[in-house]
């Protein structure tokens, strides 16, 4: 078993390698859905290799890339040398640009931190969509080729295993901090003043039985809005 970690402070060469070696997504939902109704261009936070994101500009999505490993965007570059990408930590983002639209695929914006960055970049009117793993699903027993190394409720250790087109299998080690749905609302409000709009499991599933769920939310209206949409009706 070959072992890859995703370490933002000292980026794994071999974790660039493994993703770069992964097919590209298929299937785009929710992603396709959310970009359509959004103004160009949109922010992708954690854009890696370009599994997701080759796909969606191939389909006509003008993107702005951010990754903190400079190997995923060289490989990310050579596949999409007109895409701008930014090579930057998402907790110290800082663009001076709002956008309309903020993709988090993958489980990214697991903390605080990472989720305030990802809210000083959307615009008032903006949407941000989130992708977290569900803990619900963890404590249940995940799919064949996860294994769960620890769990006490708030964090998790896991290994996930890649089985490469050469038939060699690669392992990754994820260490992150678990976000319940039914905590969702509270934390997004409560760490980056975000109003949670719809949350949602993968197709065909329901939400505790969905190995990860998404979010889309706004920034929540101060008072002084909320007054004025109400003398407007």
């Amino acid at each position: 078993m070959r072992l890859v970690r995703d370490d933002p402070i000292e980026p794994d060469p071999a974790f660039a390698q493994l993703y770069a070696a992964l097919p590209d997504a298929r299937d785009l939902w929710p992603w396709s859905e959310l970009t359509e109704k959004a103004s160009s261009p949109v922010l992708y936070l954690g854009i890696g290799a370009g599994r997701l994101a080759v796909p969606l500009a191939s389909a006509g999505v003008e993107l702005v890339g951010v990754d903190s490993h400079p190997d995923m965007l060289a490989r990310l570059r050579a596949r999409a040398p007109a895409m701008e990408l930014i090579e930057s930590r998402i907790e110290t983002l800082e663009l001076s640009r709002r956008f309309e639209l903020v993709l988090a695929p993958s489980n990214i914006l697991f903390t605080v931190d990472r989720l305030r960055g990802a809210a000083r970049h959307l615009a008032p009117s903006g949407r941000l969509a989130i992708e977290l793993t569900n803990p619900h699903w963890l404590r249940r027993g995940p799919d064949e080729g996860v294994r769960v190394l620890d769990f006490d409720g708030n964090q998790a250790t896991l290994d996930v295993d890649y089985h490469l087109a050469d038939g060699s299998v690669v392992t990754q080690r994820a260490h992150i901090t678990l976000i319940w749905p039914e905590e969702a609302a509270n934390w997004l409000a409560a760490a980056a003043g975000l109003q949670l709009l719809r949350m949602f499991g993968r197709r065909g599933a329901g939400l505790e039985q969905s190995p990860s769920y998404f979010i889309e939310a706004a920034p929540r209206e101060e008072p002084s809005q909320r007054a004025a949409t109400v003398s407007r009706r």
